[in-house]
């Protein structure tokens, strides 16, 4: 019989040393990302009850309730973390698996355990709160799980959220005690789950730290720019405006008329000795622009983190220059200038290692999305790099991203409608592993090497984009398993058949079907 009173299970807990370590899991209050495969323990923040399948429910689809831990089969889950992101969350009593009953989108409607047909409804999106535990919201509805009252057999249920403690989860390892610095992502694949030569063997960012919540752009600055580790929080439907007054500048017109695009000027902002001449004007004379952008530091061990697929950051270039050991993701980067060249990247990073850039999306940014310059131990997953601007000439952005004598992982990330450097990759020692990606209407070029970088591209999705992988002059590229739709089917810049990749060793990694990469990529990229 599961249920015990209290002095039962003492008495038991005399006689079996195993209790102890139950009645240890049970006190934890773990905020920490679960690892993919291991056994949890879900404990109610608001009750401190657990999330039980109810074993007095002899169906075959039996409800889910809460109930006083007591280390039954039936209060644990393994959870298991998919390509796209969710979890399943699969009960060790029975190996059914959490799901919204008859996949309603109706608030209150009944969780139960169920066989596992991969249906939308039995998926799980594990959102951190800022409060401590996760938002448990299901894919299908976008719901969250909530428990009804505080005494045992209360039921759970979807319920749209509304950030109380019923909604409100912690997930305590039955085994070990809650994560800790030091601890690998369970989601981090690529050369930043790696050992590197910076003495470091994995990204762990600002670890379980105390998270910090930001709702300025001066805090934001002032706790990214600290020599002390940290995990700096945006909540979501919030927006950091770090835009600075108006400063003038002096900037070289370029006619759009060389692109098809007349009556449009756009405006390159000279750097050290260059001349308007050399960037494409008619003249060496300059004009006065104005600029807004705002650079803000990030030191080492850092995790920057949105809360919500509403946090965003707009006008502010995060500089990351000889530091280690930052991760940053599920926030929208955007307007940097977006009328001007030179004015600002999102994100550069240089001369710094174990670097991990996660479920971002980039809108209107003056240069690089992402630049990164040697540096080593990077990985860029599941961002979203949106190319329509208006303000520039053709209405795409032309600067994505520089990679040069770095050693970078990018996965399922989505280049949705750009003109060039797709990414761009320079440099002898580049070794740039992109796999599981997708181009969609790339004007210019998707992928270029050149001066010995070297890029395996495995398993991407080209749609009506140029230049799918081009060697722009002793650039090696090794390509297979890819899909050419569009005018990519006919490009002629296509190149593969080098050896790449000898002098290093690759990590775990699975590939997706590149057909089953539009929806991925569509519903999964950017913040969740």
């Amino acid at each position: 019989m599961k249920i015990l009173n209290q002095t039962k299970l003492l008495a038991l807990c005399l006689l079996a040393v195993a209790c102890f370590t139950q009645s240890a899991v049970h006190a934890q209050a773990c905020s920490a990302m679960p690892e993919s495969g291991t056994v949890y323990s879900i404990i109610n923040r608001g009750s401190g009850l657990a999330l039980d399948v109810n074993t007095s429910d002899s169906s075959s689809a039996p409800n889910i309730i809460s109930y006083e831990y007591w280390g039954g089969n039936n209060q644990k889950f393994q959870l298991i973390q998919e390509a796209d992101g969710y979890w399943i969350i699969r009960s060790k009593f029975n190996n059914k698996v959490l799901d919204v009953l008859n996949s309603s989108q109706s608030n209150g409607a009944n969780i139960i355990a169920y066989d596992d047909w991969q249906g939308a409804n039995q998926r799980w999106l594990l959102k951190a709160s800022s409060s401590g535990g996760f938002n448990i919201v299901n894919k299908l509805t976008g719901k969250s799980l909530t428990v009804a009252g505080s005494n045992n057999t209360a039921n759970v249920y979807q319920n749209d959220d509304a950030g109380i403690s019923s909604q409100r989860w912690f997930i305590n390892p039955v085994n070990g005690d809650c994560g800790t610095t030091g601890t690998t992502p369970s989601d981090l694949i690529g050369f930043a789950s790696h050992a590197g030569q910076d003495g470091l063997s994995t990204t762990t960012g600002g670890g379980n730290n105390t998270a910090i919540t930001v709702y300025s752009c001066d805090d934001l600055s002032t706790t990214l720019s600290s020599g002390s580790a940290a995990v700096i929080q945006v909540p979501d439907n919030t927006v950091i405006d770090c835009r600075t007054a108006n400063r003038t500048v002096p900037a070289c017109p370029l006619d759009c008329g060389q692109w098809g695009d007349y009556g449009k000027t756009w405006y390159r902002i000279p750097v050290g000795n260059q001349s308007c001449s050399e960037l494409g004007s008619s003249s060496n004379s300059t004009v006065n622009v104005t600029r807004n952008d705002r650079r803000i530091i990030v030191q080492s061990n850092k995790t920057l983190q949105g809360l919500g697929k509403n946090s965003k950051i707009i006008g502010a270039s995060l500089v990351i220059s000889k530091q280690r050991n930052i991760i940053i993701k599920n926030i929208m980067l955007e307007d940097i200038n977006p009328a001007l060249v030179e004015a600002g990247d999102a994100i550069s990073i240089d001369d710094s290692s174990h670097v991990w850039v996660d479920h971002m999306a980039f809108n209107k940014i003056s240069d690089g999305y992402i630049d990164v310059d040697n540096s080593q131990n990077v990985t860029l997953s599941w961002n979203r790099f949106y190319g329509y601007n208006p303000q520039v000439c053709a209405n795409q952005h032309w600067y994505t991203h520089l990679f040069r004598n770095s050693q970078i992982t990018a996965h399922h990330n989505f280049w949705d409608t750009a003109a060039g450097r797709n990414p761009k990759v320079d440099g002898y020692n580049s070794r740039v592993h992109m796999f599981n990606n997708y181009w969609k209407n790339i004007t210019y070029f998707s992928i270029s090497a050149g001066n010995g970088a070297e890029v395996l591209v495995e398993n991407n999705y080209f749609e009506n984009s140029a230049k799918p992988h081009w060697n722009q002059g002793s650039g090696y590229f090794s390509a297979s398993g890819n899909i050419y739709t569009g005018s990519s089917a006919t490009d002629q810049y296509r190149d593969s058949g080098a050896t790449v990749f000898g002098d290093i060793q690759l990590y775990p990694y699975r590939l997706d079907d590149p057909n089953s990469l539009g929806s991925k990529v569509n519903g999964g990229t950017g913040p969740q």
